[in-house]
């Protein structure tokens, strides 16, 4: 079996803010905007059928590239040959074969613990090659980063001055005092809802 390893985003077509696309995703979120941005299959053939190749018969184990494509996306990624590993202390996952279900698989030397899945059955009737995928998130929204803050906080309605309680639930308050709405600052909301960050996830093909 080959390894491919990738570190991929797009560009959003509504407010073009970087999107982290960390796995095959069908749906993307843009954390910026809120959009929810689908990506078609046709896209994930055209894109992953020349890598994939590229990584078999090009290059060896640690070889990698970056690449700015511009088509149905703008899309920014690395990618390149490698064995699935860990990214908290680099030990090499050992797990060679396809999976059925889901597995978690546990590093051993960290302990952390690694999302293993099978193709989904859409991949695989696109690339039927691709068997595996390690630390690959297959809908969006499964992997959430923690929030800087957490609890209700207090926050100064922009015109009247009155004490705002957020939760973090809504981004447009009302003000129970003046009862104008109010629209949480990007400083605020990303501290309660941080974006997404880029992270590796890997294939494995035959």
């Amino acid at each position: 079996m080959y390894y491919a390893v990738f570190e991929w985003s797009i560009s959003c077509p509504k407010c073009d803010s970087p999107v982290m696309v960390n796995g095959p995703l069908e749906t993307a979120h843009c954390d910026r905007c809120q959009a929810d941005i689908p990506i078609p299959h046709e896209y994930w053939k055209d894109m992953l059928t020349d890598i994939l190749e590229e990584v078999k018969t090009e290059f060896e184990e640690g070889d990698g590239t970056n690449s700015n494509v511009f088509g149905t996306f703008k899309t920014t990624m690395l990618y390149g040959k490698l064995h699935p590993r860990c990214e908290k202390c680099k030990t090499s996952i050992e797990q060679d074969q396809p999976v059925a279900t889901q597995t978690r698989y546990e590093c051993t030397e960290c302990g952390a613990v690694i999302p293993i899945d099978p193709s989904p059955a859409w991949l695989q009737e696109l690339l039927p090659p691709i068997k595996v995928l390690f630390h690959a998130e297959l809908e969006s929204g499964t992997k959430s980063e923690e929030p800087e803050i957490s609890g209700p906080i207090v926050f100064s309605c922009p015109k009247c001055g009155g004490a705002l309680e957020v939760d973090g639930t809504e981004r447009l308050l009302p003000c129970s005092y003046c009862k104008v709405k109010v629209y949480l600052p990007d400083d605020l909301w990303f501290r309660l809802h941080p974006i997404k960050q880029k992270e590796r996830w890997f294939i494995g093909f035959e």
